[in-house]
């Protein structure tokens, strides 16, 4: 196999820095730097400096100031979201547990 040639959204994956998704989605869940930096005790610069990575791979706007408060448009909300998906899709791959609740299927006749 050359490895020049290797699959190209893998090879541009190496360029992402996971943390900075990570701090993503915890601001987007969270609504705020402050609320985002309680939760990974880290200070709200270094939130902003995972955020500014975050903007530059993706061709869109994330984020619109209003006044003193960095809100995130419906895009980063739904990008947020798969994100998300994703990283749990890939915790049960390292961990081999379900990232959804765990649930009993039964098919067939409902014999009451």
């Amino acid at each position: 196999m050359d490895l020049i040639n290797y699959d190209s959204r893998l090879r541009h994956l190496m360029d992402v820095d996971f943390r900075s998704i990570l701090t993503f989605i915890v601001f987007v869940d969270t609504g705020s730097l402050y609320g985002a930096s309680l939760v990974l005790g880290c200070s709200a610069s270094s939130i902003s400096l995972h955020l500014k990575r975050v903007r530059s791979y993706f061709n869109d706007t994330l984020f619109i100031r209003e006044g003193r408060n960095l809100n995130p448009t419906e895009y980063a909300v739904e990008l947020s979201h798969q994100l998300k998906l994703a990283f749990y899709n890939l915790d049960t791959v390292c961990h081999g547990k379900s990232a959804v609740a765990d649930c009993e299927l039964a098919i067939g006749e409902n014999k009451n």
